[in-house]
């Protein structure tokens, strides 16, 4: 195979041709438990946790709704990482000005901005949709501005079948 071919289906980074096609599909994230507290004594604490998947870095979090949020880990304000984020129940706060995201990426608060500011109505971090099936999430990169594709209904994420054999 030619280096130019090879470049081609294995660089999936955003922009890349072969990572423009995977976008287009679920992709697996994380495992569920990874944010079980009994197995990940942290995650009483603090239920993020930073996530590179295609070429790309995220954070993951869930949050006290039980909506679990996928966003790109630099801040839109200046940039700073949001894996050093503090999880705060209904969203996570920037460490470097505190700005606020929710799961879906929305805006929740500005602090350093006057009074009657509406900075936050114009701020969107970037966000993607996440799925749980069998304790395994998945998300889709595939852009803001296109609609997920349904989950594929494999057997594997159904439940086996509990009959008993006489």
């Amino acid at each position: 195979m030619q280096a130019e071919h090879n470049e081609r289906i294995t660089r999936t980074g955003p922009g890349t041709p072969c990572g423009t096609l995977m976008r287009q599909y679920w992709q697996p994230v994380a495992l569920a438990e990874e944010f079980d507290p009994a197995i990940n004594p942290e995650m009483a604490k603090r239920p993020l946790k930073a996530v590179r998947l295609l070429g790309q870095d995220f954070i993951l979090f869930k949050d006290d709704q039980n909506r679990w949020g996928l966003l790109d880990r630099d801040c839109p304000h200046r940039n700073a990482d949001l894996a050093y984020a503090r999880h705060e129940g209904d969203g996570v706060r920037c460490p470097f000005h505190g700005w606020k995201f929710d799961a879906t990426g929305r805006c929740l608060e500005t602090p350093a901005e006057p009074v009657g500011s509406r900075l936050c109505e114009r701020v969107q971090q970037g966000s993607y949709p996440v799925l749980e099936r069998s304790g395994v999430l998945f998300a889709w990169l595939g852009g803001a501005d296109r609609t997920p594709p349904p989950f594929p209904a494999f057997d594997c994420f159904a439940a086996p079948d509990t009959h008993v054999f006489a």
